[in-house]
């Protein structure tokens, strides 16, 4: 793809500019700004790997080990500046696939590959910050940063990118990029980095923010059927705002719908769509009672149809599928503290049939191995399937091995449903969320089953519940199960069900629904 939407640069003051051999050496100076409420008190970056064009370095100046110092908030680097595709394939190589080995660039803050390069120099980028999570300061460094310069006919371009680095927004949102660091005593640390403007040879760090311990494990009911049974008949509507670009799903049909309390207590409403203008699918992040929300895109290129999904502790999983096969993709919700969202790139589930939704808990097995359980549903009216996969839990879910250990017919296409935990007595129940058509409108139940973890089985539903919602479009197109549907166990062990409407209309709100035991 051409740079030519990639950062100009502006010229540093040439002060000890020489010639040699026809060689110019330049001051190229990077900006390294932030957003208002950021200060950055100070900052260094030590190379560990460097490529410039040939013969833009007779001297060399330019050498392993070698730090810069953050002086006047910028970075210089002093060589001649002649692009070369040289340094731009040594630079893409590295900074490319964490999406999809079909998708380069994409840990750098552009999303794209250069053409030619004048010079591109990796290592670590040390800051020290003052920001609303570090009041009192904190050093933090981030490894494996890169700093490069491009031409195009008529600019300069600056890239920034990290080697384990994501470019998480889709194609409608910012050129900006999570960065994951480290402070001092070995805290990971999240950050986001925007590109600067057309005008300015800059970088700005947006957001940062320490991560909190992961927690990959499901909470637990104390009495499930209690629970289920407690559920109100009537949902209560809230709506979510700031669907904006290609997010905006007034002609495309919302195919899941999950919410994260997070450790910081802020709650978060995800959703999972297709656009039809793009080669993957959807999944939009957002404040629940906030005013905003966030595009991201899944991984893989032309698989477009996500499916249910349900979070379990800081971690949310997506299906996506073909006809016959499936990918589920892992992310790490602990990221929305900087707006970004990471997938897990150790993480990709390829299972053999399609994956129209899904549930996943934790449990005990009766000798007392811990293991994640994982139900992945081929949807198919009254002849879906739902199969069953197994992990061991003692390496954590990011490096979870699933191993299918069962699957079962069932009657019903669930399109959200979810697993759950019960305390005392370790069993698993799996919760499903059904919308038949009745007229003009669809009707919405939900079932409860146990589930048997020795064959693999559920038997008849052990209660059925109808649930009325409240708002949204009249008739099919209103709140229902059909939609963005799913299940939660809330951090004070309570039950919620929750569902969306079809789509926002014109670009209006839209409209959920929470169903909570005990209110």
């Amino acid at each position: 793809m051409m740079a030519s939407t990639a950062l100009a640069a502006q010229d540093a003051p040439q002060a000890d500019n020489a010639a040699w051999s026809g060689v110019t050496y330049r001051d190229n100076s990077v900006l390294v700004e932030s957003a208002k409420d950021i200060e950055i008190l100070n900052g260094s970056f030590r190379v560990k790997d460097l490529k410039i064009t040939e013969g833009q370095d007779p001297e060399g100046k330019n050498h392993v080990g070698q730090v810069h110092e953050l002086t006047e908030n910028a970075f210089t680097f002093t060589c001649g500046r002649q692009g070369s595709q040289e340094v731009a394939q040594w630079f893409n190589q590295k900074f490319s696939g964490y999406n999809d080995p079909a998708v380069t660039g994409d840990r750098t803050t552009f999303d794209q590959t250069a053409d030619e390069l004048n010079f591109a120099f990796v290592g670590d980028l040390q800051l020290t910050v003052k920001a609303p999570a570090f009041p009192e300061g904190r050093s933090v460094t981030f490894e494996d940063v890169a700093f490069a310069q491009g031409s195009t006919v008529f600019r300069n371009n600056w890239w920034f990118g990290q080697l384990k680095g994501q470019h998480t927004r889709d194609a409608d949102g910012p050129e900006r990029m999570l960065a994951i660091g480290a402070d001092e005593a070995g805290n990971t640390i999240f950050g986001s980095f925007l590109r600067g403007g057309n005008e300015v040879n800059a970088v700005s760090l947006e957001a940062i923010s320490p991560a909190s311990p992961a927690n990959d494990r499901a909470v637990t009911l104390p009495h499930v059927q209690q629970a289920f049974h407690a559920l109100p008949g009537t949902g209560i509507r809230s709506e979510l705002k700031g669907f904006g670009g290609n997010y905006d799903p007034s002609v495309n049909h919302i195919q899941g719908y999950a919410q994260y309390p997070a450790a910081d207590g802020k709650n978060y409403a995800l959703l999972t769509h297709s656009v039809s203008t793009a080669p993957y699918a959807h999944i939009l992040v957002g404040p629940k009672n906030g005013e905003e929300m966030w595009g991201f895109k899944t991984y893989l290129q032309n698989w477009q149809h996500p499916g249910g999904v349900q979070s379990i502790g800081d971690y949310l999983l997506v299906p996506s599928e073909h006809d016959n096969q499936a990918h589920i993709a892992l992310y790490d919700m602990r990221t929305l503290s900087v707006q970004e969202l990471r997938r897990v790139e150790t993480f990709d589930l390829t299972v053999n049939h399609k994956a129209g939704a899904l549930g996943i808990t934790s449990y005990k097995d009766a000798a007392g191995t811990e293991y994640y359980l994982l139900l992945v549903a081929h949807l198919d009216g009254d002849k879906s399937v739902y199969h069953a996969y197994r992990a061991p839990a003692a390496n954590g879910l990011e490096q979870a091995a699933f191993e299918k250990v069962g699957s079962f017919p069932l009657d019903k296409d669930f399109q959200g449903f979810g697993l759950v935990t019960e305390a005392e007595t370790g069993k698993v129940y799996m919760i499903g969320l059904w919308s038949p058509s009745e007229g003009a409108t669809f009707a919405d139940y939900a079932y409860l089953y146990e589930l048997n973890t020795q064959n693999w089985t559920v038997g008849e539903a052990l209660e059925e519940k109808h649930l009325t919602s409240q708002g949204g479009f009249p008739g099919i197109m209103g709140v229902h199960f059909r939609y963005g549907a799913g299940v939660l166990v809330t951090p004070d062990q309570n039950l919620m069900l929750y569902a969306s409407e079809r789509n926002t209309v014109l670009g209006s709100v839209l409209a959920i629904n929470d169903w909570v035991s005990g209110q």
